[in-house]
């Protein structure tokens, strides 16, 4: 159980608090997170590093804390830190709060809870939901968890109307200067980031949808025993011609002038290539050679004087 001297603390005023053993008076580190169960409504852990911007992060159960003051929280001894899975719970700044009918309020940036026990009484919201921006930036607004209905990881949802019975706890500056409006007055401006089908009921069983069955392609397997051979596929026919026999008949009774072609002439010039080629037209008469007739000479002259 742990003992505090305030019944009701809020989680921005834990943050950056110093954990020292009792039993050394050493120095662990720093509160840099705290973890909630959100089905339980309360505080279960808290993570401790060397800084709040570096280190590895060590967790601790909210009941291992002896004394939670306003300037640092003791611990037994050294061996508080173990080995809690975080990803089951959730920090909640940042989550969106929204009604049952879609509007929204605002961004998780606060809550106050019970440091004895860790549960938690309401939920401190912001246009933003970014806890180093001052409350007298941005307007703030308080929330019971009583109207809290369903809780996802990045979005809770209340009761509708839940807008009419917010606490308005600081005015910002922008709301002053009549700029800024709460979050659900500016409708228009908001783009919701998940659909409303796909939102957390409130309790009311859904009606089942029919589930389609695929089924796979399976292989046979082969058996050697029993075996048979496949039938061979069946040859395809190729597709018969397809004439338009009313197209047909009404192009030869259609009205278009009909086209003539030219008359053909004959080339003359291979007429002859089945005739005789040794035949004549008319006899050949060969011209006369006037040939000169030789005189024989003697070889030699005979002498006179022998």
């Amino acid at each position: 159980m742990t003992t505090t001297s305030e019944p009701v603390r809020q989680r921005s005023s834990i943050l950056g608090t110093q954990v020292i053993s009792k039993a050394t008076a050493r120095r662990l580190g720093v509160v840099s997170q705290l973890w909630l169960d959100m089905d339980q409504r309360q505080v279960v852990a808290v993570s401790v590093r060397d800084n709040l911007i570096a280190g590895t992060p060590q967790y601790m159960s909210l009941s291992s804390i002896a004394l939670l003051g306003p300037d640092a929280i003791l611990v037994d001894n050294e061996d508080v830190f173990e080995d809690i899975n975080v990803d089951a719970y959730t920090s909640l700044i940042g989550s969106e709060v929204v009604t049952e009918t879609g509007e929204l309020l605002g961004k998780v940036r606060d809550f106050k809870f019970d440091p004895g026990n860790g549960e938690i009484f309401q939920l401190i919201l912001s246009s933003l939901g970014i806890p180093l921006i001052p409350s007298q930036v941005v307007s703030t607004y308080e929330l019971d968890v009583n109207e809290i209905i369903a809780v996802g990881r990045d979005r809770i949802i209340v009761t509708e109307g839940m807008e009419e019975r917010l606490t308005q706890l600081t005015v910002g500056i922008l709301e002053r200067l009549g700029i800024g409006k709460p979050p659900w007055e500016r409708d228009e401006d908001y783009i919701s980031t998940v659909d409303p089908n796909d939102m957390l009921g409130t309790g009311s069983s859904r009606p089942s949808t029919a589930r389609t069955v695929t089924t796979r392609a399976s292989e046979d397997m082969w058996d050697d025993d029993n075996w048979s051979k496949s039938r061979p596929a069946a040859r395809r026919k190729a597709p018969e011609p397809y004439y338009d026999e009313e197209l047909e008949e009404a192009d030869n009774w259609s009205d278009e002038a009909e086209e003539y072609e030219e008359p053909y002439e004959e080339d003359n010039r291979y007429r002859r290539d089945n005739e005789d080629a040794w035949s004549d037209e008319e006899p050949y008469e060969a011209p006369r050679v006037n040939i000169p007739q030789k005189q024989r000479q003697p070889e030699y002259e005979e002498e006179k004087d022998y």
